[in-house]
């Protein structure tokens, strides 16, 4: 895996401790890992537990569940401390699947699924990683229990505004003003912020 990758702590050492395969899609914008725990390797913990699965899938806000299967699924199925959402996924006869969003009672509605709905196995996996976007950002609002959500360039963008702030203000202590560099030199150039 590529160092410019971001493998959600997933162990990239040789040794490989969270297996030697991740589900990763990304695109210009954005990136997405998959915790699946299929790929994890089977180290079975003294207590008899999959301590080494649970670490990573208990511990994430969203969670989808392929259930091929008609036994109920329903938040509390993956026992962890951050259960926010879960995407349910079920397979349908003659190409389809039943998507479905289970969530807490704080989170708030998330993307275009509010309601359980069959969607062809074409456009399966768009919608579902369209979905598990939608669903990590309404997770991150409420765990935060902020009402505005600031993805990282927001972020990054009203730091450096804040920058730029703080070059162009004088001094608040009275203490010498610092020159504003000329524009042959090198130093950062603020006024092509926004």
């Amino acid at each position: 895996c590529d160092d410019h990758v971001y493998t959600g702590g997933l162990d990239r050492s040789p040794q490989s401790r969270d297996g030697r395969m991740a589900l990763l899609w990304r695109n210009s914008l954005a990136q997405c890992v998959f915790f699946a725990s299929t790929l994890f390797p089977n180290e079975t913990h003294p207590s008899g537990e999959q301590v080494n699965k649970k670490r990573f899938i208990g511990n994430t806000y969203v969670k989808m569940i392929f259930a091929d299967t008609e036994h109920p699924i329903s938040l509390a199925t993956l026992s962890g401390q951050f259960n926010l959402l879960v995407v349910l996924v079920q397979p349908l006869p003659n190409d389809y699947f039943r998507l479905s969003v289970l969530k807490a009672a704080h989170v708030a509605n998330t993307g275009p699924v509010s309601e359980p709905v069959l969607i062809h196995s074409s456009a399966v996996v768009v919608v579902v990683r369209r979905i598990l976007i939608d669903a990590d950002i309404a997770a991150m609002i409420a765990a935060s229990g902020e009402e505005q959500y600031s993805s990282n360039w927001q972020e990054r963008l009203k730091q450096l505004r804040m920058m730029k702030r703080r070059f162009e203000e004088p001094s608040l202590s009275g203490a010498q003003q610092v020159s504003q560099p000329s524009s042959d030199s090198q130093g950062p150039n603020f006024n092509s912020i926004v």
